[in-house]
């Protein structure tokens, strides 16, 4: 994984980090006023959004993979291409588990931080890709 870290960007991969941990209040990971501009159909656009989202593909995907293949941080955005595998066990966007398994998905985000806790985010997956591997497209 290829990590570019221009200066002062430390604080944000820190902050990215906590954001990721799903055990932590939302407050402590989102601030009142973020927005995720690329919301999931059905997902609230604040923190608690991205929280629901991760919850249901965990759920949906019991076996999930990311792998990180470059991340760019600076002082006021983590930016993180990576790729995700995953085995299709639970219900996902209406679907009943196939018991299939896609990979190489590709998946870019760009979070933006303020004060620590992540303020909006912007991201692309293929999901088509996905859903033809899984045999439902």
């Amino acid at each position: 994984m290829a990590v570019e870290v221009t200066v002062d960007g430390e604080p944000t991969l820190t902050a990215r980090d906590r954001m990721r941990q799903q055990d932590r209040p939302l407050e402590e990971r989102f601030t009142v006023d973020f927005i995720d501009h690329d919301a999931a159909d059905g997902q609230p656009s604040d923190g608690s959004g991205i929280a629901w989202f991760w919850e249901q593909f965990g759920e949906a995907f019991s076996d999930v993979q990311r792998e990180d293949v470059e991340t760019i941080a600076t002082p006021t955005k983590v930016i993180t291409i990576s790729t995700l595998a995953g085995t299709h066990t639970g219900d996902w966007m209406g679907h009943a588990p196939t018991g299939r398994r896609f990979t190489g998905i590709r998946n870019v985000q760009v979070i933006g931080f303020r004060d620590g806790r992540a303020s909006e985010r912007w991201g692309s997956t293929d999901q088509l890709g996905m859903l033809q591997q899984l045999g439902l497209a």
